[in-house]
């Protein structure tokens, strides 16, 4: 999350702060809770244990750590400043199923989000972006990843065809979401190497020069009833189908 001099870095809501708290603890400077709201036992527990400093505020008090429109559930905490990962981070050399995603320009705070908590959930081993026309780790990212963002190494670049140029010398085979005719389907890919998704942004897709560095373009079958998925469902789908050939 990006900070200034003037603004923390906060999260909001009940079950996002209490899943940071739970799993992630270190990640925790300082709690807000309002007056009347109450932590769960589990919860309550960790912050004891760990001495994690927290403040029960009246709601005028509470009100001016709001720096967006937001759920909060009465329940706000501070946390630090989040580190993005380098690229050797996230390269596996011995991992022949690794799974990395490259997203192309996502713009979408909810739909970055909820690509994290699913890649958490299918143990994509890290998440590649660009360091522009990309929207950052913020608090609705964070909402919207239910606390994962913590789980899965996010790295920034400034350029995706590079990038990929890369990971293909390092023996990844590179797969770009792109619906277009020629794209195969889906169900005729075998992900039965390191592999690479690339994913693009909500309007656009990806860049033509990103798609013509990939090894394979492929598309979801739907009823065609719409033009595309919502990138972030479309990511669940793919990743599943990765992980039934694990």
């Amino acid at each position: 999350m990006k900070k200034s001099s003037n603004k923390k870095n906060l999260i909001y809501g009940k079950n996002v702060v209490e899943n940071v708290i739970i799993n992630f603890h270190n990640q925790i400077k300082e709690i807000y809770i309002l007056k009347g709201y109450a932590f769960s036992q589990e919860a309550y527990s960790i912050i004891k244990k760990y001495n994690i400093k927290w403040t029960s505020c009246e709601k005028e008090t509470f009100s001016k750590f709001i720096q967006e429109k937001v759920t909060h559930q009465g329940i706000i905490a501070e946390v630090k400043q989040f580190q993005y990962s380098k690229l050797d981070d996230i390269i596996d050399y011995s991992n022949t199923q690794q799974t990395i995603l490259i997203l192309d320009r996502i713009q979408d705070p909810n739909n970055f989000g909820a690509i994290i908590r699913t890649s958490s959930l299918f143990d994509v081993t890290g998440i590649i972006i660009l360091d522009h026309n990309q929207v950052d780790v913020t608090p609705t990212v964070v909402k919207a990843s239910a606390g994962a963002i913590y789980c899965t190494p996010i790295v920034k670049v400034s350029n995706i065809s590079n990038v990929i140029n890369v990971l293909k010398e390092k023996g990844y085979w590179i797969y770009c979401s792109l619906l277009t005719e020629e794209s195969i389907s889906i169900n005729e890919l075998k992900f039965d190497k390191k592999t690479a998704i690339v994913l693009g942004s909500e309007g656009e897709g990806v860049l033509k020069k990103n798609a013509s560095h990939s090894d394979f373009c492929f598309k979801i079958p739907t009823s065609n009833k719409i033009n595309s998925l919502n990138v972030s469902v479309a990511a669940g789908i793919i990743l599943y189908e990765r992980s039934k050939q694990n």
